[in-house]
């Protein structure tokens, strides 16, 4: 019973983590937008998108991808979410 606590707390924490969005500059004017926190929105990752380029940007191209599974126990099953994929690769005018 302990163990299976102390595993659904390391689940919890992980799924509450997540990564923070950030930008990485790839040319002068393109930077990849990535907001793969677990409860995070891909309006995440437009609101960094005008905060990088507040004169407007072209979308190149976009990824939102969930994964979803579930761990089965002796007498539970616990769903979760992982693999969270959001990121927009964007060009500043």
């Amino acid at each position: 019973m302990q163990r299976r606590v102390i595993i659904m707390g390391g689940v919890a924490a992980i799924m509450l983590v997540g990564c923070s969005p950030h930008s990485t500059q790839l040319s002068a004017d393109t930077y990849l937008v990535k907001c793969e926190q677990m409860f995070g929105e891909m309006s995440d990752c437009v609101a960094l998108a005008r905060k990088q380029c507040p004169a407007g940007y072209d979308v190149l191209s976009a990824k939102d991808e969930t994964s979803s599974g579930a761990i089965v126990g002796e007498d539970q099953t616990i769903h979760y979410t992982g693999n969270v994929k959001r990121s927009m690769l964007i060009r500043c005018p």
